[in-house]
């Protein structure tokens, strides 16, 4: 049926050639507006698009896309508080460090991945490191216009922190063994803050 070739080629159109990628951006197009970039992770976890390229066709500022991406990626289905107390993390963190949000979400362990987006765990086969943490937070994910629109209000200060200096997070339903990952926070001088209004699922920490 006519419908039915509309119906693919438009899949095929929102997911540059990939069905499967344009049916679940349709649906997450549904609640978080256009997406911004269509340059996913491959297989081994790396972005393979220079940042500001990205960032250049999103039409955001680095920073701001860095950050979305990063949102995307991590709670990218979660609600917008959320998403803006992830935001404050990885903006304490930055500071903390003395850095740019850039830098710190594209420093890798895995020199390959180092400069990149990519995901959190390092899944290049090849690596000294692989199966282990690359990097501080995923950006394997293309943002949309509500993460992007998070993340420019949280760094303009027009969305406040909300997690009282908060600089990580973890969801325990996602770690092998959440409990030695909470030691390891605490042991790292972090201690453990409620932020209202957020995922039940989600731990944040910010420094004692």
């Amino acid at each position: 049926m006519p419908w039915i070739l509309a119906v693919v080629a438009y899949l095929l159109f929102l997911g540059r050639g990939n069905p499967l990628e344009g049916a679940l951006t349709a649906l997450a197009q549904l609640t978080r507006g256009k997406r911004l970039t269509h340059c996913p992770a491959d297989s081994t976890g790396f972005v393979d698009e220079a940042p500001e390229d990205l960032a250049d066709e999103s039409g955001l500022s680095m920073e701001a896309y860095s950050l979305a991406r990063m949102v995307s990626s991590e709670e990218g289905q979660q609600d917008p508080t959320t998403q803006a107390a992830v935001c404050w993390c990885c903006i304490n963190e930055a500071r903390r460090r003395g850095t740019s949000i850039v830098s710190l979400l594209t420093r890798a362990k895995n020199p390959r991945n180092a400069g990149y987006f990519g995901s959190q765990k390092d899944k290049d086969p090849d690596s000294s490191n692989y199966g282990k943490s690359d990097r501080y937070a995923s950006t394997a994910l293309d943002p949309y216009e509500r993460d992007g629109k998070i993340a420019e209000q949280c760094l303009s200060g027009e969305i406040p922190d909300l997690t009282g200096g908060a600089t990580n997070y973890d969801r325990p339903a996602g770690e092998t063994n959440p409990a030695k990952v909470a030691a390891n926070r605490m042991s790292s001088g972090l201690e453990l803050v409620a932020v209202e209004g957020t995922s039940s699922g989600l731990r944040f920490w910010r420094p004692a």
